[in-house]
């Protein structure tokens, strides 16, 4: 968990869903879209040469296509680091064959069938990922950016003196609603955008704690509810460490609130010091926290703690001295509820110490 924390408008739509526990799941998703995009690819590239109607854009950018995302599919099952990098190589080969294809269609399938074909009804996909990928603002000049490189394209390669010879209304007619269309799904999402970051900003105000800006409880239990599902489904460990600053009363009752929440706040940013990624840290009441640690067993938890303790006994605060915490580890056990797990934590705290739940 970052100490500096992003406001909503800097971060992408995919990034919320993963900053909820299922980064699995969306590089699952991820994985299963790569693949059927390469089997599509291929029976598309096959289907055309059995009828004899393939075009030079497809017999270059399908087998391309089949290559490239069948080899980001299965590299993604092992390393799953390079989730960001392989949705957006993948954006960018459909922006560059949804170009290419428009191209093509302006050229020579508008003239001759007066409309487009079928593949031009998938182009409006270009515009949603970009908002699924990238940052708001972003997206926003992504999508704009296709927009006009469809108009300069269609400016290029549009026959418009044929087509007006021929006074070929129709052709104009797909011509001029493909343009606006696209113009209204551009500025649309980005409407939608800033609806869905509003909701959003305003869902996680309401699971965060407003002094230490951490996830207040009620985040904390939505995280370990889910945890609970997805251990009891497809196995694993997690453990829990709660944390009790020492004594924490006499430094509200002899420096006051305001040094007392100093203290809080300083304290929040010293614990995520010391995790590893993907643990949480939860504002859980008072002077307690509640540090949620996803696959990790009771030893490794128990090393974590440690180090949390230590660190902030080794860091003084300002005008008050040092301010020490008790801690305590519980990992899950078959059978477990979210209430007897944490209750096995708050019984292994110990004072000025750390215990594991027996």
């Amino acid at each position: 968990m970052e100490s500096k924390r992003r406001t909503l408008g800097n971060i992408t739509f995919l990034e919320r869903v993963s900053s909820a526990p299922l980064e699995q799941m969306r590089r699952k998703l991820v994985i299963s879209v790569l693949l059927l995009g390469a089997v599509a690819s291929l029976v598309a590239l096959y289907l055309q040469v059995v009828i004899d109607a393939t075009n030079p854009v497809d017999l270059f950018f399908l087998p391309l296509m089949f290559i490239l995302f069948l080899a980001m599919g299965v590299a993604l099952l092992f390393r799953s680091d390079k989730l960001a990098l392989v949705e957006n190589v993948a954006y960018a080969m459909l922006v560059l064959y949804g170009l290419a294809m428009l191209v093509y269609q302006v050229r020579y399938t508008l003239p001759t069938i007066h409309t487009f074909s079928e593949t031009m009804f998938w182009f409006p996909m270009l515009y949603l990922v970009a908002y699924l990928l990238h940052r708001r603002a972003m997206a926003f000049r992504i999508a704009t950016g296709i927009w006009i490189g469809t108009v300069v394209l269609g400016l290029l390669f549009t026959p418009f003196g044929l087509l007006w010879q021929n006074r070929d209304a129709s052709a104009l007619n797909a011509l001029f609603q493909f343009y606006v269309s696209g113009a209204v799904y551009a500025m649309l999402l980005f409407a939608f955008s800033r609806i869905e970051e509003s909701y959003a900003e305003n869902r996680m105000l309401a699971y965060l704690d407003h002094l230490t800006q951490l996830p207040n409880r009620r985040y904390g239990e939505a995280v370990l509810v889910h945890l609970f599902h997805q251990v009891r489904q497809y196995g694993g460990a997690f453990s829990v460490i709660m944390l009790d600053l020492d004594r924490f009363k006499k430094i509200n009752d002899r420096h006051g609130h305001d040094v007392g929440d100093r203290v809080l706040k300083r304290c929040a940013l010293l614990i995520q010091r010391y995790l590893p990624r993907g643990a949480r840290v939860i504002r859980w009441g008072g002077e307690e926290f509640l540090i949620i640690l996803p696959e990790h067993d009771e030893a490794a938890s128990l090393t974590i703690a440690e180090e949390v303790r230590q660190g902030l006994a080794s860091s003084p605060h300002e005008g008050v001295g040092r301010v020490c915490a008790s801690l305590g580890v519980a990992a899950y056990r078959p059978g477990d509820t979210l209430d007897e797990l944490v209750l096995r934590g708050n019984r292994a705290v110990g004072y000025s110490s750390l215990q594991t739940a027996v």
